[in-house]
């Protein structure tokens, strides 16, 4: 199945001016903590099939090779609501190589593949849908059972 894992992160750092979670100026060394995004987390190559997908807005979407991962960037608060998603989207008892990461650092992705920016948000039912379709796709095609035909 899924997985949600909570992070241990300080996002006491420098914000950026032009990201979407920024507060506004940079601020000085006794910086407020910034609300994190959250990340959907899928394998690299379901992470391609959903960039080429047309018409879905992932958001701003990160590389990560030596996991062989791809992160999609969802807004804060969003990895409580992927569980029940999944269940209304009826993939709930179905085993999907998705993890879902609560207060993700931006900051530690490896290659951006598209950076976030304002006016850059995910939408969160057709990306988690489309996620799910990919991650079973992916798995059926891993498969070693030959087809059945009779």
């Amino acid at each position: 199945m899924f997985r949600i894992r909570p992070r241990d992160v300080d996002f006491r750092r420098p914000r950026n001016p032009t990201s979407p979670w920024s507060l506004g100026g940079l601020p000085g060394p006794a910086a407020e903590p910034v609300d994190a995004p959250d990340a959907l987390e899928v394998p690299e190559a379901v992470g391609r099939a959903l960039l080429r997908r047309r018409g879905l807005r992932t958001g701003a979407v990160a590389r990560m090779p030596a996991a062989g991962r791809t992160r999609f960037l969802l807004p804060p608060g969003s990895a409580e609501e992927v569980p029940g998603l999944l269940e209304w989207l009826e993939w709930g008892g179905i085993a999907l190589d998705l993890t879902v990461l609560a207060a993700c650092d931006p900051w530690e992705a490896a290659v951006w593949l598209r950076p976030p920016g304002q006016g850059c948000e995910a939408d969160l039912v057709g990306l988690v849908s489309a996620a799910a379709t990919e991650c079973h796709r992916a798995r059926l095609v891993r498969a070693t059972q030959p087809f059945a035909f009779s």
